[in-house]
């Protein structure tokens, strides 16, 4: 007779409860087995999940491993826009977008250098650590191509095309050098510390091979710092203006302006301050003016000369020839030339005043001149206060007024050295 077992108002048979026991224990198992094949550190060799995961070794190294020779990486919003990541044998990684170009970070013993941009663009030679090439390289007509660096280290170029920053000089590499953009600029000839802003083919370069130093150019056009030695130049921007030397100078801006050894050119065009053996000489602007002695300044205007040492031209067409002399010219287009040393000559066909005394509402009140008849017009006496012995009375000084101060009780004196009928030079006494 069957056993039953009454649960509730139901009886089942000690046989349904040993196959439901039964049912529950394999149930058991299963769910453990199952578990355990889960919580194992192999879903499907080399597939990891202990902490890390690794795709084709099982190297636990990192976190994520992906090895392949090919590419490593797809991150993709669909199958024509995505990005690409590999990295290759020597442990350079590249990121490359579908569109084209790269982005590319070189191994490096020191510290990476960095190429982004058209895939032309390179860093090249035995030292480039640290450098950059941020992006450009490849305008629509493609005319100046990609963007270089050569043998440079810690150096930059922002974008644009066809730059270049290229060591060909005597050292094992240039650094520290920057482009920030534009197109053809170059920075040549083992160079240190120098940069170019942007602009169109513009060069920081050495005829010597020494290495330009600290040089700079704003921008412009055809630009070209071509320095040595002590380097330290600038050049604003403008265009196919030059600086020569040994360092120091500067040329703001402009149109085909020179600059020597420590020497200054604000602007203008044709200008040119200082020479080879000239230095600090300075045109602060103008057209074809030309300081090319040491310490000497052309202020401006058109077609002046200081070629004396310490001399000073302004106007149209002065020219200070001498050492010192100090030449102003009026707009006549005819020369006006220092005849002296230490001279000062000025031009002036309509007049010239000063002005020494002014009203509550600034107009002259005092003023001395000298009008185009070279007569001369003098507001108030006119005092001589010699007390220098008295000169000897010739054809030097043939015109000259002497006023003699005398003491108490004895007539002052004032004469004139004049000459007689007879050709004798004598003092005339006139009071």
């Amino acid at each position: 007779m069957p056993v039953m077992l009454m649960l509730g108002h139901y009886y089942i048979s000690m046989k349904k409860i040993k196959t439901i026991i039964v049912i529950f224990i394999i149930s058991l198992s299963f769910v453990f087995g199952a578990c355990k094949v889960f919580a194992s550190s192999i879903i499907g060799n080399p597939l990891q999940t202990d902490g890390y995961l690794s795709v084709g070794t099982s190297d636990t190294n990192a976190k994520v491993n992906v090895y392949s020779t090919g590419e490593q990486m797809r991150l993709g919003y669909d199958s024509d826009n995505y990005n690409s990541f590999t990295t290759d044998s020597f442990g350079n990684f590249t990121i490359a977008p579908s569109s084209g170009g790269i982005w590319k970070v070189f191994n490096d013993p020191i510290s990476p250098y960095y190429v982004a941009g058209y895939s032309g663009n390179a860093i090249i030679g035995d030292n480039k650590w640290g450098s950059a090439i941020l992006s450009g390289g490849h305008a629509n007509d493609g005319a100046f191509g990609p963007n270089t660096i050569n043998n440079n280290v810690l150096s930059v170029i922002v974008g644009g095309e066809g730059n270049k920053i290229d060591w060909s000089g005597p050292s094992a590499s240039g650094s520290a050098n920057f482009i920030g953009g534009g197109a053809g600029n170059i920075i040549e000839k083992n160079p240190f510390y120098s940069v170019i802003v942007g602009g169109l083919n513009n060069k920081v370069t050495s005829s010597t091979n020494d290495g330009p130093f600290a040089d700079f150019i704003g921008g412009g056009e055809d630009n070209i710092i071509d320095s040595h030695t002590g380097s330290h130049n600038f050049i604003g921007g403008g265009k196919s203006n030059r600086i020569y030397g040994a360092g120091y100078a500067a040329i703001v801006g402009g149109l085909s302006n020179t600059a020597w050894t420590y020497s200054f050119v604000g602007g203008g065009s044709g200008n040119t301050a200082g020479g080879t053996s000239a230095s600090y000489a300075i045109v602060g602007g103008g057209q074809n003016n030309s300081a090319t002695a040491d310490y000497s300044m052309v202020l401006g205007g058109l077609s002046n000369t200081a070629s004396g040492q310490y001399s000073f031209a302004s106007g149209r067409r002065a020219k200070a020839i001498h050492d010192g002399a100090f030449i102003w010219a009026d707009s006549n287009d005819f020369d006006f030339s220092s005849t002296i040393a230490n001279e000062t000559a000025i031009r002036a066909t309509g007049g010239i005043s000063f002005v020494t005394a002014i009203d509550g509402s600034g107009s002259a009140t005092k003023t001395f001149s000298v009008d185009t008849s070279g007569n001369f017009t003098i507001p108030g006496g006119l005092a001589l206060q010699t007390t220098d012995a008295k000169p000897t009375c010739d054809v030097t000084n043939r015109g000259l007024k002497w006023y003699t101060q005398s003491g108490a009780g004895v007539k002052d004196a004032l004469e004139i050295c004049a000459k007689d009928a007879g050709d004798t030079y004598a003092w005339r006494t006139i009071y």
